[in-house]
C-alpha cells in the first residue's frame, strides 16, 4: 500500500514540475513574477513574527507553485482566457 502511495507522489510531483517548466517556457509568468511573489511571502512571513531573507522566502515560494502546481495551470489558462476575451 505505501507503495503505491509514493508512486502517486513521485507522479504528482513530477508531473508538476514538467507543467511549471511548460508553463515558464510557454508564457514566462514563473520567472518574471516569482520574485514579486517572493517578496510578498517574506512581508508576509515577517508580519507573522519570523524573519526571512530573500533567498528563503524565494524557496518557499517555489516549494508551493511545486505543490500547488494544478491552481497555478488553472491560472495561466484563465489568464489566456482573460486576454483573449
Amino acid at each position: 500500500m505505501m507503495d503505491i502511495i509514493w508512486i502517486i507522489l513521485v507522479a504528482y510531483f513530477a508531473l508538476g514540475l514538467i507543467a511549471i517548466i511548460a508553463l515558464d517556457l510557454s508564457t514566462k509568468r514563473v520567472r518574471q513574477r516569482l520574485t514579486t511573489a517572493s517578496y510578498a511571502t517574506r512581508d508576509k512571513m515577517t508580519l507573522a513574527g519570523s524573519y526571512v531573507g530573500l533567498k528563503t522566502a524565494l524557496v518557499i515560494t517555489a516549494l508551493a507553485l511545486w505543490l500547488f502546481w494544478p491552481v497555478a495551470i488553472y491560472g495561466a489558462f484563465k489568464g489566456k482566457e482573460d486576454d483573449n476575451g
